[in-house]
């Protein structure tokens, strides 16, 4: 790997139960179906622990999502109660703990791979521990692309990055049609969810949701239907349940959520060559905000975005057009292009020129107000265009981007790609089409790296510390 340091420049069938049989058919995460108020609030005076008995484990997968899986019992008094599953040696994973009333509950429990035997337990808080007998989950799903671990030292990872949302298409070829799918994976590779997307259309931008219980993940035609992405929407999803689906027409490529729930994304169904649009929940139609046409001198009629961000601090989006080879600051309230970069005429300069970037993606500023993205490069040394991290300084006083890092992932995608900077100072790296998701540290090392060994297109993806976050909450 090269990094140039620029410092001179700065298995059961669906609905299957478990081996003891029967079990509840209701499907939040922690109830009691005799009790429609359960779980009870925690600082609920409960039964001394010591005296509460536990009986009837059973379990039972969710019916369309096999990783995951319900467990119930009966339990004599109201108590505070987890549930402790293994399914890695010596490895326990625990449910959050909640107040259960007397009588027949039941938990999900989410993070347990397809294919893997789990076992498990109810465990009465400062009292008694009952086995229930071992878990199943079903088959991965057929067609979906499985990665082959190829770095892995978990010394370097923050805590909180556990799993991986994400999207692909299970077919090779990039850039192409197929069957994609969303998807979670843990740091071993192995899929704990995965949804395919309908009627063959793409999904390339799933994200969890600004208030973090929830995730989204967009349905697009305008790359299966081949209009202007009239039919595209937005699914904002539990874990184990669809939410709401949104109408989002126009969209074709990145979208992203506000603090306030909004939507944004560029759209080619509003005019003005490509437009940036705003919807805000429960609003019909959709509020233009930019367009190239009108609020960007020279980008030109082939004018399509490949990427968006959105800086709270300015209230700004950070937009990439492939079309072009360019990006645009643009502020959200009044719509004013406020910089560009790229090759766009009239827009910031390279320092050095050999530093420009080119069929950039996944465009974002770090917390240190620096510019991150994946682009084509070849290292400035007239080489083989590689797919390289580049990070930026924008100094708005001279109008330049002075390139401060740049790291070689070693393969090339011919399309897509997205780069985060994480909480402990590395940068997730997602390698579009060249079907590679890597950590890498400020040096330049990977700290974790898998391949799926094709070409399949990867889309957006970020880590999530928490998978019963996304859970549906209980009534």
């Amino acid at each position: 790997m090269r990094v140039v340091p620029f410092l001179l420049l700065v298995a059961c069938a669906p609905g299957e139960v478990g081996p003891l049989g029967g079990g509840s058919t209701s499907d939040v995460a922690g109830t009691n179906p005799t009790n429609p108020t359960n779980p009870t609030n925690p600082t609920t005076d409960v039964t001394d622990p010591s005296l509460v008995t536990l009986s009837d484990p059973t379990w039972r997968l969710h019916a369309s999502t096999q990783s995951l899986v319900y467990v119930s019992w009966s339990q004599s008094a109201a108590a505070t109660i987890h549930v402790e599953y293994s399914f890695d040696p010596g490895i326990w994973e625990s449910t959050p703990a909640v107040a259960y009333l007397e009588g027949l509950n039941e938990r999900i429990v989410v993070g347990i791979p397809y294919q893997q035997t789990a076992e498990w337990r109810i465990v009465v808080e400062g009292g008694e521990t009952l086995d229930g007998l071992p878990i199943t989950t079903g088959q991965l799903p057929a067609g979906l692309p499985t990665a082959d671990v190829v770095v892995s030292d978990p010394t370097r990872w923050a805590p909180e990055d556990r799993y991986l949302l994400t999207s692909m298409n299970e077919d090779n070829g990039g850039w192409t049609g197929g069957t994609y799918w969303t998807y979670i994976i843990d740091r071993e590779a192995r899929v704990v969810w995965a949804h395919k997307t309908p009627s063959g259309n793409w999904t390339l931008f799933a994200q969890v949701s600004v208030t973090g219980d929830y995730f989204l993940w967009d349905e697009q035609t305008y790359w299966s239907e081949f209009g202007d992405g009239e039919n595209s929407r937005v699914h904002k999803q539990w874990i184990d349940e669809e939410m709401e689906v949104i109408a989002t027409p126009g969209l074709h490529h990145a979208f992203l959520q506000l603090p306030d729930g909004s939507l944004v994304y560029g759209s080619q169904a509003h005019g003005g060559w490509e437009a940036l649009v705003e919807k805000a929940p429960g609003q019909p139609d959709e509020t233009v905000l930019w367009t190239c046409q009108d609020d960007w001198p020279g980008s030109g009629w082939d004018c399509e975005s490949n990427g968006l961000f959105y800086q709270a601090s300015t209230n700004s989006f950070l937009y990439s057009f492939y079309t072009n080879n360019s990006l645009v600051e643009v502020d959200r309230a009044t719509g004013e292009s406020l910089w560009w970069a790229g090759e766009v005429d009239g827009g910031y300069s390279f320092d050095p020129p050999v530093a420009q970037f080119s069929w950039q993606h996944g465009v974002s500023y770090t917390d240190a107000g620096t510019l991150l993205l994946s682009s084509e490069w070849n290292g400035g040394d007239g080489g083989g265009d590689e797919t390289w991290l580049m990070e930026y300084e924008v100094d708005a006083a001279n109008q330049q981007l002075h390139l401060v890092w740049a790291d070689n992932s070693d393969v090339y995608a011919s399309t897509n790609g997205q780069a985060w900077r994480l909480s402990n100072g590395d940068t997730l790296h997602l390698v579009g089409a060249a079907s590679v998701i890597r950590e890498v540290t400020e040096g330049g090392e990977d700290v974790w790296r898998i391949d799926f060994g094709g070409s399949q297109l990867i889309g957006q993806g970020e880590f999530i510390s928490d998978l019963y976050a996304l859970v549906k909450p209980s009534n």
